[in-house]
């Protein structure tokens, strides 16, 4: 047994936040907002979450399935392997363009920016 402390799938309780199932990972044993931590989202296929914006900044990585990032009222693709930053205060939401498969994505936010200087 090994005494690295991982925190199992099963073990992570999924809530619907934003109109996507969303499961924290980090802050360990968290079930609610955090200055910082990470999760993992899935959006439904063929759905559409809901626009919101918050003080945090949201960094994305998509692990599978294509979607659309509505931004501030433009629209880019988005797919396995891309990775993107949503500023704080900035209106987002996401679209599964996929009738079949989920759109999931990596959440890594913070109360500041980190990360390479853009």
């Amino acid at each position: 047994m090994s005494s690295t402390p991982i925190q199992r799938r099963a073990d992570a309780a999924t809530t619907q936040e934003y109109g996507c199932d969303f499961r924290r990972i980090l802050p360990w044993g968290s079930t609610g907002p955090s200055e910082a931590g990470m999760g993992v989202c899935t959006v439904a296929p063929a759905a559409t979450t809901t626009p919101h914006s918050h003080a945090d900044h949201e960094h994305f990585y998509v692990v599978r399935g294509t979607g659309l990032l509505h931004l501030d009222g433009e629209s880019t693709t988005i797919g396995p392997g891309d990775a993107f930053v949503v500023d704080s205060h900035r209106r987002h939401h996401f679209e599964n363009t996929s009738a079949e498969e989920e759109l999931e994505m990596v959440s890594v936010w913070s109360m500041g920016p980190f990360g390479a200087a853009r």
